[in-house]
């Protein structure tokens, strides 16, 4: 087949672009970039340059091709750039019919989902809380126009959750902190204690990829995390093993509201949004543990990564990236 993708020398959809070339697909990466990535040298990968900011562009990328796989978008740092995004799902809903693509392959996040009424949580449980950030907004208004505008093509939302593994930019930080803090305490909202909804990025990619060409995928969403119940705490203290140190934590009650800014940076980073302390505060003490039957019956799949071996990778990258 002849796919689409955006993002596709980012985080998640590098990973991606090399599966759909291992397997025998032709792939069109829409980028700002100049050049290939030198991996992709004489495989069966085209660069057609553009920008997000330009959406004309990408409505020309769009000719020709069979599956489009969105997993770019526009830095969301502010409302506005929210709504760029949702204008620019608007544009290439409308343009679907025209471009000849057959399926639509759409990242979400988890958050989406909120914080569940019931755990295990499947696609269909309905949040006991509904997150209001505009990260979230934006992403919830993208599936609704997918679920109500699309025709003559199919659609398939992913809502990975929060994503770990070698190249991530956004858990440096975290990785960073836990090395500086770890042995004298990492200060964090209740014991740690709650299931944390990770995947690590290799899984996700995998889960990506088959949503675009399994069959039964075809108009569903999947809910994505590992689903393994591993804790916040767990994670915390795999990253201080990989980095050689000591870790505890230091319980914060959920009033505590002078905790330093850079800390909800840094777990904003997890989540890739910045949340409000109301936010972190209901996510970081709920069980956010979700069942990935959906997943593992209609795209064959099944998360592979062991939580400390992912771990271990990630630190390892971190380290040789970083001056």
């Amino acid at each position: 087949m002849k796919i689409l993708v955006t993002g596709g020398t980012g985080f998640i959809g590098s990973k991606v672009v090399d599966l759909l070339v291992e397997n025998g697909h032709s792939v069109r990466l829409y980028s700002r970039h100049p050049g290939l990535p030198e991996r992709l040298a004489g495989k069966d990968v085209s660069l057609f340059s553009g920008d997000l900011r330009e959406p004309d562009s990408l409505l020309d990328a769009m000719a020709g091709m069979d599956r489009f796989y969105h997993i770019g978008e526009l830095k969301n740092t502010t409302p506005r750039a929210a709504e760029k995004n949702v204008q620019l799902v608007e544009r290439i809903i409308d343009h679907l019919g025209k471009s000849g693509i057959k399926r639509l392959i759409f990242v979400s996040s988890l958050t989406v989902a909120g914080i569940p009424s019931r755990t295990p949580a499947t696609e269909e449980t309905a949040p006991a809380v509904v997150l209001e950030d505009h990260y979230t907004r934006y992403k919830l208004r993208c599936e609704n126009l997918l679920a109500e505008e699309v025709s003559g093509a199919e659609f398939v939302v992913v809502r990975p959750g929060v994503v770990y593994g070698s190249g991530s930019r956004h858990l440096g930080g975290l990785i960073t902190a836990i090395e500086r803090f770890g042995p004298i305490g990492f200060p964090f909202i209740g014991k740690g204690g709650a299931v944390a909804p990770l995947i690590h990025v290799q899984d996700l990619a995998r889960a990506l990829y088959r949503a675009g060409i399994e069959p039964g995928a075809a108009n569903r969403i999947f809910n994505l995390s590992d689903g393994l119940g591993h804790t916040w705490s767990d994670f915390f203290s795999a990253i201080a093993a990989s980095c050689g140190t000591k870790f505890r934590i230091i319980p914060l009650p959920s009033f505590a509201l002078h905790v330093p800014a850079r800390f909800f940076d840094l777990m904003g980073g997890l989540f890739n949004i910045k949340l409000s302390l109301d936010n972190y505060v209901r996510y970081a003490t709920a069980d956010l543990l979700f069942d990935t039957a959906q997943a593992r019956q209609i795209l064959n799949w099944a998360p592979e990564f062991d939580l400390s071996k992912g771990v271990e990778e990630m630190v390892r990258g971190h380290r040789k990236e970083r001056p």
